[in-house]
Protein backbone atom coordinates (compact mmCIF):
# COMPACT_ATOMS: atom_id res chain seq x y z
CA UNK A 1 0.00 0.00 0.00
CA UNK A 2 2.92 2.35 0.52
CA UNK A 3 3.39 3.03 -3.17
CA UNK A 4 -0.30 3.81 -3.56
CA UNK A 5 0.43 7.13 -1.90
CA UNK A 6 1.24 8.42 -5.36
CA UNK A 7 -2.37 8.06 -6.42
CA UNK A 8 -3.67 11.29 -4.91
CA UNK A 9 -4.03 13.51 -1.89
CA UNK A 10 -6.84 13.49 0.67
CA UNK A 11 -10.54 13.64 -0.18
CA UNK A 12 -11.70 17.15 0.68
CA UNK A 13 -14.68 17.79 2.96
CA UNK A 14 -15.34 14.16 3.85
CA UNK A 15 -17.60 14.89 6.82
CA UNK A 16 -19.58 17.55 4.97
CA UNK A 17 -20.03 15.36 1.91
CA UNK A 18 -21.05 12.32 3.92
CA UNK A 19 -23.64 14.41 5.75
CA UNK A 20 -24.97 15.62 2.39
CA UNK A 21 -25.30 12.06 1.09
CA UNK A 22 -26.98 10.82 4.27
CA UNK A 23 -29.43 13.74 4.09
CA UNK A 24 -30.17 12.95 0.44
CA UNK A 25 -30.80 9.34 1.38
CA UNK A 26 -33.20 10.43 4.11
CA UNK A 27 -35.14 12.66 1.75
CA UNK A 28 -35.21 10.43 -1.34
CA UNK A 29 -34.58 6.75 -0.55
CA UNK A 30 -35.78 6.31 3.05
CA UNK A 31 -39.45 7.15 2.31
CA UNK A 32 -39.48 4.52 -0.45
CA UNK A 33 -37.94 1.92 1.88
CA UNK A 34 -40.51 2.74 4.58
CA UNK A 35 -43.40 2.36 2.15
CA UNK A 36 -42.18 -0.83 0.47
CA UNK A 37 -40.84 -2.96 3.33
CA UNK A 38 -43.41 -4.09 5.89
CA UNK A 39 -41.29 -6.07 8.34
CA UNK A 40 -39.75 -3.62 10.87
CA UNK A 41 -36.58 -5.65 11.40
CA UNK A 42 -35.93 -6.08 7.69
CA UNK A 43 -36.79 -2.44 7.05
CA UNK A 44 -34.22 -1.27 9.61
CA UNK A 45 -31.52 -3.60 8.27
CA UNK A 46 -32.18 -2.67 4.64
CA UNK A 47 -32.23 1.01 5.55
CA UNK A 48 -28.81 0.89 7.23
CA UNK A 49 -27.29 -1.03 4.33
CA UNK A 50 -28.74 1.16 1.60
CA UNK A 51 -27.79 4.37 3.41
CA UNK A 52 -24.19 3.19 3.56
CA UNK A 53 -24.23 2.02 -0.07
CA UNK A 54 -25.76 5.29 -1.27
CA UNK A 55 -23.23 7.41 0.61
CA UNK A 56 -20.28 5.40 -0.67
CA UNK A 57 -21.62 5.74 -4.21
CA UNK A 58 -21.93 9.47 -3.60
CA UNK A 59 -18.21 9.82 -2.89
CA UNK A 60 -17.25 7.83 -5.98
CA UNK A 61 -19.71 9.57 -8.30
CA UNK A 62 -18.86 13.07 -7.04
CA UNK A 63 -15.18 12.28 -7.60
CA UNK A 64 -16.09 11.45 -11.19
CA UNK A 65 -18.17 14.61 -11.71
CA UNK A 66 -15.37 16.82 -10.40
CA UNK A 67 -12.92 15.11 -12.74
CA UNK A 68 -15.29 15.23 -15.72
CA UNK A 69 -16.57 18.76 -15.08
CA UNK A 70 -20.26 17.82 -15.00
CA UNK A 71 -22.89 18.74 -12.37
CA UNK A 72 -23.32 16.43 -9.38
CA UNK A 73 -26.76 15.36 -8.17
CA UNK A 74 -26.82 13.80 -4.73
CA UNK A 75 -30.36 12.46 -5.22
CA UNK A 76 -29.42 10.38 -8.25
CA UNK A 77 -26.13 9.30 -6.68
CA UNK A 78 -27.70 7.83 -3.54
CA UNK A 79 -30.54 6.30 -5.55
CA UNK A 80 -28.05 4.71 -7.93
CA UNK A 81 -25.97 3.30 -5.09
CA UNK A 82 -29.06 1.93 -3.36
CA UNK A 83 -30.42 0.29 -6.52
CA UNK A 84 -27.04 -1.25 -7.34
CA UNK A 85 -26.66 -2.70 -3.85
CA UNK A 86 -30.20 -4.07 -3.63
CA UNK A 87 -30.05 -5.51 -7.16
CA UNK A 88 -26.75 -7.30 -6.53
CA UNK A 89 -27.94 -8.86 -3.30
CA UNK A 90 -31.35 -9.83 -4.67
CA UNK A 91 -29.77 -11.74 -7.54
CA UNK A 92 -27.11 -13.25 -5.28
CA UNK A 93 -29.79 -14.63 -2.97
CA UNK A 94 -32.66 -15.41 -5.35
CA UNK A 95 -31.09 -15.37 -8.81
CA UNK A 96 -33.44 -17.77 -10.59
CA UNK A 97 -33.93 -17.74 -14.37
CA UNK A 98 -37.46 -16.52 -13.77
CA UNK A 99 -36.32 -13.54 -11.68
CA UNK A 100 -33.65 -12.67 -14.24
CA UNK A 101 -36.31 -12.67 -16.96
CA UNK A 102 -38.73 -10.48 -14.98
CA UNK A 103 -35.99 -7.97 -14.14
CA UNK A 104 -35.04 -7.81 -17.82
CA UNK A 105 -38.58 -6.66 -18.56
CA UNK A 106 -38.39 -4.05 -15.79
CA UNK A 107 -35.11 -2.64 -17.08
CA UNK A 108 -36.51 -2.54 -20.62
CA UNK A 109 -39.27 -0.24 -19.39
CA UNK A 110 -41.94 -2.93 -19.18
CA UNK A 111 -44.34 -3.99 -16.41
CA UNK A 112 -43.10 -5.65 -13.23
CA UNK A 113 -45.20 -7.43 -10.60
CA UNK A 114 -43.24 -7.71 -7.32
CA UNK A 115 -43.60 -10.97 -5.41
CA UNK A 116 -42.17 -9.79 -2.10
CA UNK A 117 -41.19 -6.58 -0.33
CA UNK A 118 -37.60 -6.65 -1.57
CA UNK A 119 -38.70 -6.91 -5.19
CA UNK A 120 -41.21 -4.13 -4.57
CA UNK A 121 -38.48 -1.94 -3.13
CA UNK A 122 -36.16 -2.54 -6.08
CA UNK A 123 -38.95 -1.73 -8.53
CA UNK A 124 -39.92 1.48 -6.74
CA UNK A 125 -36.32 2.67 -6.42
CA UNK A 126 -35.64 1.95 -10.09
CA UNK A 127 -38.81 3.75 -11.20
CA UNK A 128 -37.74 6.75 -9.11
CA UNK A 129 -34.36 6.79 -10.87
CA UNK A 130 -36.12 6.71 -14.25
CA UNK A 131 -38.46 9.53 -13.20
CA UNK A 132 -35.70 11.80 -11.92
CA UNK A 133 -33.42 11.01 -14.85
CA UNK A 134 -36.05 11.95 -17.43
CA UNK A 135 -34.16 10.57 -20.45
CA UNK A 136 -35.27 8.74 -23.56
CA UNK A 137 -34.58 5.03 -23.93
CA UNK A 138 -31.94 5.84 -26.56
CA UNK A 139 -29.58 7.27 -23.90
CA UNK A 140 -26.51 5.00 -23.51
CA UNK A 141 -27.26 4.48 -19.81
CA UNK A 142 -30.06 2.03 -20.66
CA UNK A 143 -27.87 -0.08 -22.96
CA UNK A 144 -25.26 -0.14 -20.18
CA UNK A 145 -27.93 -1.26 -17.71
CA UNK A 146 -28.93 -4.09 -20.03
CA UNK A 147 -25.26 -5.10 -20.20
CA UNK A 148 -25.02 -5.09 -16.39
CA UNK A 149 -28.01 -7.42 -16.16
CA UNK A 150 -26.62 -9.79 -18.80
CA UNK A 151 -23.23 -9.97 -17.10
CA UNK A 152 -24.83 -10.36 -13.68
CA UNK A 153 -26.84 -13.32 -14.97
CA UNK A 154 -23.68 -14.81 -16.42
CA UNK A 155 -21.92 -14.38 -13.08
CA UNK A 156 -23.94 -17.29 -11.72
CA UNK A 157 -21.16 -19.38 -13.23
CA UNK A 158 -19.09 -18.18 -10.27
CA UNK A 159 -20.82 -20.79 -8.12
CA UNK A 160 -18.79 -23.42 -9.99
CA UNK A 161 -15.47 -24.06 -8.20
CA UNK A 162 -13.98 -25.20 -11.51
CA UNK A 163 -14.79 -22.02 -13.46
CA UNK A 164 -11.83 -21.30 -15.77
CA UNK A 165 -9.66 -18.35 -14.76
CA UNK A 166 -10.18 -16.64 -18.14
CA UNK A 167 -13.96 -16.89 -17.88
CA UNK A 168 -13.84 -15.57 -14.32
CA UNK A 169 -11.70 -12.61 -15.38
CA UNK A 170 -14.03 -11.79 -18.29
CA UNK A 171 -17.12 -11.86 -16.07
CA UNK A 172 -15.47 -9.73 -13.39
CA UNK A 173 -14.23 -7.08 -15.82
CA UNK A 174 -17.45 -6.91 -17.83
CA UNK A 175 -19.79 -6.83 -14.83
CA UNK A 176 -17.82 -4.18 -12.98
CA UNK A 177 -17.22 -2.10 -16.08
CA UNK A 178 -20.86 -1.90 -17.10
CA UNK A 179 -21.99 -1.16 -13.54
CA UNK A 180 -19.71 1.87 -13.17
CA UNK A 181 -20.75 3.17 -16.58
CA UNK A 182 -24.35 3.15 -15.35
CA UNK A 183 -23.50 4.97 -12.11
CA UNK A 184 -21.42 7.65 -13.80
CA UNK A 185 -23.86 8.04 -16.70
CA UNK A 186 -26.46 9.11 -14.14
CA UNK A 187 -24.53 12.39 -14.16
CA UNK A 188 -23.55 12.43 -17.86
CA UNK A 189 -26.32 12.34 -20.50
CA UNK A 190 -25.29 10.81 -23.84
CA UNK A 191 -21.92 9.53 -22.58
CA UNK A 192 -19.57 9.00 -25.53
CA UNK A 193 -18.21 5.61 -26.57
CA UNK A 194 -14.66 6.72 -25.81
CA UNK A 195 -15.54 7.81 -22.29
CA UNK A 196 -17.52 4.63 -21.67
CA UNK A 197 -14.48 2.58 -22.67
CA UNK A 198 -12.33 4.40 -20.11
CA UNK A 199 -14.96 4.04 -17.39
CA UNK A 200 -15.33 0.32 -18.09
CA UNK A 201 -11.63 -0.11 -17.34
CA UNK A 202 -12.08 1.71 -14.04
CA UNK A 203 -15.11 -0.42 -13.21
CA UNK A 204 -13.29 -3.66 -13.87
CA UNK A 205 -10.64 -2.77 -11.30
CA UNK A 206 -13.24 -1.54 -8.83
CA UNK A 207 -14.99 -4.91 -9.17
CA UNK A 208 -11.73 -6.64 -8.24
CA UNK A 209 -11.49 -4.38 -5.19
CA UNK A 210 -15.11 -5.09 -4.26
CA UNK A 211 -14.45 -8.82 -4.54
CA UNK A 212 -11.31 -8.42 -2.45
CA UNK A 213 -13.27 -6.72 0.33
CA UNK A 214 -16.03 -9.35 0.18
CA UNK A 215 -13.71 -12.36 0.15
CA UNK A 216 -14.94 -13.77 3.48
CA UNK A 217 -18.60 -13.43 2.53
CA UNK A 218 -18.02 -14.86 -0.95
CA UNK A 219 -16.07 -17.81 0.42
CA UNK A 220 -18.85 -18.52 2.90
CA UNK A 221 -21.48 -18.31 0.14
CA UNK A 222 -19.51 -20.51 -2.27
CA UNK A 223 -18.92 -17.70 -4.77
CA UNK A 224 -15.66 -17.96 -6.70
CA UNK A 225 -13.66 -14.77 -7.32
CA UNK A 226 -10.02 -14.09 -8.07
CA UNK A 227 -9.69 -12.88 -4.47
CA UNK A 228 -11.21 -16.10 -3.09
CA UNK A 229 -8.68 -18.07 -5.14
CA UNK A 230 -5.85 -15.87 -3.88
CA UNK A 231 -5.06 -14.73 -7.41
CA UNK A 232 -5.28 -10.99 -6.69
CA UNK A 233 -3.83 -8.90 -3.88
CA UNK A 234 -4.37 -5.33 -2.75
CA UNK A 235 -0.96 -4.49 -4.22
CA UNK A 236 -2.12 -5.82 -7.59
CA UNK A 237 -5.19 -3.59 -7.43
CA UNK A 238 -3.06 -0.55 -6.50
CA UNK A 239 -0.87 -1.24 -9.51
CA UNK A 240 -3.88 -1.43 -11.83
CA UNK A 241 -5.19 1.89 -10.53
CA UNK A 242 -1.78 3.50 -11.15
CA UNK A 243 -1.76 2.16 -14.71
CA UNK A 244 -5.11 3.87 -15.35
CA UNK A 245 -3.87 7.32 -14.33
CA UNK A 246 -2.33 8.15 -17.71
CA UNK A 247 -5.36 7.41 -19.94
CA UNK A 248 -7.67 9.16 -17.46
CA UNK A 249 -5.38 12.19 -17.34
CA UNK A 250 -5.12 12.29 -21.14
CA UNK A 251 -8.92 12.33 -21.45
CA UNK A 252 -10.04 14.48 -18.52
CA UNK A 253 -6.96 16.52 -17.64
CA UNK A 254 -7.64 16.99 -13.93
CA UNK A 255 -7.98 13.61 -12.22
CA UNK A 256 -6.75 14.27 -8.67
CA UNK A 257 -10.25 14.55 -7.09
CA UNK A 258 -11.23 11.17 -8.53
CA UNK A 259 -7.89 9.56 -7.71
CA UNK A 260 -8.27 10.78 -4.13
CA UNK A 261 -11.53 8.85 -3.80
CA UNK A 262 -9.95 5.70 -5.23
CA UNK A 263 -7.06 6.15 -2.80
CA UNK A 264 -9.50 6.44 0.13
CA UNK A 265 -11.34 3.28 -0.96
CA UNK A 266 -8.03 1.43 -1.13
CA UNK A 267 -7.07 2.55 2.37
CA UNK A 268 -10.40 1.41 3.80
CA UNK A 269 -9.80 -1.99 2.18
CA UNK A 270 -6.31 -2.06 3.69
CA UNK A 271 -7.68 -1.23 7.15
CA UNK A 272 -10.31 -3.95 6.88
CA UNK A 273 -7.61 -6.44 5.94
CA UNK A 274 -5.72 -5.74 9.16
CA UNK A 275 -8.74 -5.00 11.39
CA UNK A 276 -11.56 -7.29 10.15
CA UNK A 277 -13.95 -5.98 12.81
CA UNK A 278 -13.72 -2.40 11.55
CA UNK A 279 -17.22 -0.94 11.30
CA UNK A 280 -18.92 -3.78 13.18
CA UNK A 281 -20.63 -2.53 16.32
CA UNK A 282 -19.09 0.91 15.72
CA UNK A 283 -20.58 4.24 14.67
CA UNK A 284 -24.16 4.14 13.35
CA UNK A 285 -24.58 3.93 9.57
CA UNK A 286 -26.12 7.41 9.67
CA UNK A 287 -22.84 9.06 10.77
CA UNK A 288 -20.14 10.12 8.27
CA UNK A 289 -17.58 7.63 9.60
CA UNK A 290 -20.21 4.91 9.89
CA UNK A 291 -21.24 5.08 6.25
CA UNK A 292 -17.63 4.81 5.11
CA UNK A 293 -16.47 1.88 7.21
CA UNK A 294 -19.65 -0.20 7.41
CA UNK A 295 -18.68 -3.65 6.10
CA UNK A 296 -20.67 -5.45 3.45
CA UNK A 297 -23.33 -8.05 4.08
CA UNK A 298 -26.20 -9.55 2.14
CA UNK A 299 -29.10 -7.28 2.99
CA UNK A 300 -31.82 -9.63 1.70
CA UNK A 301 -30.75 -12.65 3.71
CA UNK A 302 -32.93 -13.91 6.52
CA UNK A 303 -32.12 -12.31 9.83
CA UNK A 304 -30.53 -15.48 11.20
CA UNK A 305 -28.09 -15.62 8.30
CA UNK A 306 -26.74 -12.08 8.67
CA UNK A 307 -23.39 -11.46 10.26
CA UNK A 308 -23.56 -10.39 13.87
CA UNK A 309 -23.51 -6.63 14.27
CA UNK A 310 -24.89 -5.76 10.82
Amino acid sequence: MGRSAGLAGPVRGVRRRAAEYVAAYGGVVAPIVDAAVGDPGLREHVGRSLCSAGAKAGFLIQGYTTMAGVPFRADLAVLGGAVARLYDDLLDEFGSEELVRRLSVLFDGGPFSPRNDVERLLCELYREVERRLGRGRDDPIFAALTAVHEHQARSRQQSDPAIPALTLAEITEAKGGAAIVVLFALMRPSMSDREMSLIRDVGGVLQLLDDYQDVALDRQAGVVTAAVRGEVTLSDICRLFRVMRRPLSDYYGRIRPFSAVLYAILWIAFLRLHWPGLGVGGPPASTPFGVLVRPGDNLVQKAGQRRHGN
